[in-house]
């Protein structure tokens, strides 16, 4: 007889809160109307297609660069918040119109956090973190010794970069008109885990105006190179036939060829070998090796 009772207790008590749950929504409507709001704006958010967006995004990449650009992935929108994290799962972006490869840059994967404060409040684009797996960028001269890299009208604004993580990387450097060719693979040196801005690790080689080498260095994030005003520092291993050179040290402006504090180490068969590597004219020698 106790089980009936019991539960019949529990039935009376849920019906007593019932009225008691409505009132209280009875007495803040407004903040009732808010909640309901708020959470269908989450479920919104996390059923909303993004792909929608995928041709908008797409034409204003066009209008801004005269370059194609296609999202061949899906776009979404994983962190939500003032800092929102934008994936885009693969994209190819357009070559010069005079080259033979119809791809200058793509990637399997781009994620990017914007600042959505800044932007909204005082239209400052902010980006504290972007993540590229497997990106293949091609840099090239044309037959007018015009750069492939020049497109596009020049930015009135400015736009602030924070992190940059880079996973199996690859960047092809091409001068015909000087038989060069130079093909690196690129990562991020993920072995300190708390950086906020990994330095990047490369390995490769090619043709420098038709001399083989290899080469093999690390340097800072790239995103610093557009600090001027702070030094970069880059440790780089080459060798071309018996000529091994190594160059440590920083570069104040390196697009601009100043500020450059480095030391560099060279050893080698015979001093005139230098010539068609670095443009250094030399008279026949012994072996040598210098550092300084």
């Amino acid at each position: 007889m106790e089980e009936p009772r019991t539960s019949a207790t529990k039935r009376s008590r849920e019906a007593g809160a019932r009225p008691e749950a409505v009132a209280v929504l009875a007495r803040h409507p407004w903040w009732t109307a808010l909640g309901v709001f708020a959470l269908a704006i989450v479920v919104l958010l996390a059923l909303w297609d993004w792909n929608w967006f995928k041709p908008l995004v797409e034409r204003q990449v066009e209008a801004r660069t005269g370059r194609s650009f296609e999202i061949t992935g899906d776009l979404d929108v994983d962190r939500f918040g003032w800092t929102p994290l934008v994936q885009i799962g693969g994209f190819r972006f357009g070559n010069a119109t005079w080259a033979k490869e119809p791809t200058m840059a793509s990637a399997d994967c781009l994620q990017i956090a914007i600042e959505l404060k800044p932007l909204l409040f005082h239209r400052e684009l902010r980006i504290p973190e972007i993540r590229l797996r497997k990106p293949r960028l091609r840099l090239e001269y044309g037959p007018r010794r015009e750069g492939n890299w020049t497109f596009g009208e020049p930015s009135t604004g400015t736009t602030q970069y924070g992190a940059l993580w880079i996973d199996d990387g690859r960047v092809r450097f091409i001068d015909a008109a000087k038989n060069t060719d130079i093909d690196v693979a690129v990562r991020s040196d993920l072995r300190d885990p708390t950086s906020q801005a990994p330095p990047v690790l490369a390995n490769g080689g090619g043709r420098w105006e038709g001399r083989k080498f290899t080469m093999r260095g690390r340097g800072e994030s790239p995103i610093a190179l557009k600090e001027t005003t702070r030094p970069y520092r880059i440790d780089v291993h080459a060798t071309a036939g018996s000529t091994k050179a190594h160059v440590r040290g920083t570069l104040l402006d390196p697009f601009r060829m100043r500020g450059f504090d480095v030391k560099l180490a060279l050893s080698g068969r015979n001093l005139a070998e230098l010539y068609p590597l670095l443009g250094i004219a030399a008279p026949g020698s012994p072996p040598y090796a210098f550092d300084g």
